[in-house]
């Protein structure tokens, strides 16, 4: 269970993080804050928690200042604010991540893997994630890089097919690219898919077939890849004919 602590005085961010956070598996909010004097005299007597949520731009006191007194009442420091100029001053306070406000669920699950992902040294790549479904009343749903055959662009959402459902998110194949670690098992060869190597079912030309039996034809854009990728793999026999 992560443990959590939100700081900001305006009481809109601190009901978003509220959402959010029940939202996410395995996640407790002790406690929140829009003041935070109120916020200093009570943490410093505080056992230590996973994560403090923290807004940069505060009356009395910044939320830089504050995080000088309780940073060692945290694993971990998660700076908010809407004011992009505060990202160097933030990781200069020992900041683990920055969220740029307004930010949507995705944007705060990411970081939360990315974060919390770091913790293991064996852990080469993070094998989950979790996103809003909007097919299930935009719970949020784990998803594992195993399970996933493809992403597929889908008006302003993707599909993103799985061996046991396809879940459909308010996301772009540009934030699968920028947010998920799909540099490794995944790749492009449409402009309306990104899919996992491992679940190709065949190719024949540059007609593409999943295991789900989607099929596409590789977009002009990425023909040299695929040329690249698939003849590196395409064994054949070295005997003449």
């Amino acid at each position: 269970m992560i443990r959590c602590i939100a700081i900001d005085d305006q009481q809109n961010s601190i009901s978003g993080l509220e959402k959010y956070i029940a939202d996410t598996p395995n996640m407790e909010l002790l406690a929140s804050y829009t003041d935070p004097m109120a916020a200093l005299n009570e943490l410093k007597d505080i056992d230590l928690v996973d994560v403090i949520f923290m807004d940069i731009q505060m009356p009395q006191l910044s939320g830089i200042e504050l995080s000088k007194a309780i940073r060692s009442k945290t694993r971990k420091l998660i700076f908010t604010t809407s004011h992009e100029e505060y990202a160097f001053e933030a990781f200069e306070a020992d900041a683990d991540a920055y969220l740029l406000k307004p930010y949507g669920y995705a944007k705060f699950a990411f970081t939360l893997n990315r974060v919390f992902g770091q913790e293991t040294e064996d852990t080469a790549q993070e094998d989950y994630f979790f996103v809003k479904n909007k097919s299930e009343a935009h719970k949020a749903v784990l998803v594992r890089y195993a399970d996933i055959i493809a992403f597929e662009s889908f008006h302003n959402y993707i599909k993103i097919h799985t061996k046991e459902k396809v879940i459909i998110a308010y996301l772009s194949l540009k934030d699968v690219k920028e947010q998920l670690n799909i540099e490794k098992g995944f790749i492009q060869l449409h402009r309306g898919y990104i899919i996992s190597i491992d679940h190709i079912l065949h190719v024949e030309g540059t007609r593409v077939t999943l295991s789900n039996h989607t099929s596409f034809t590789v977009g002009d854009l990425y023909y040299n890849d695929f040329r690249d990728f698939f003849t590196d793999k395409l064994v054949t026999s070295k005997r003449s004919k």
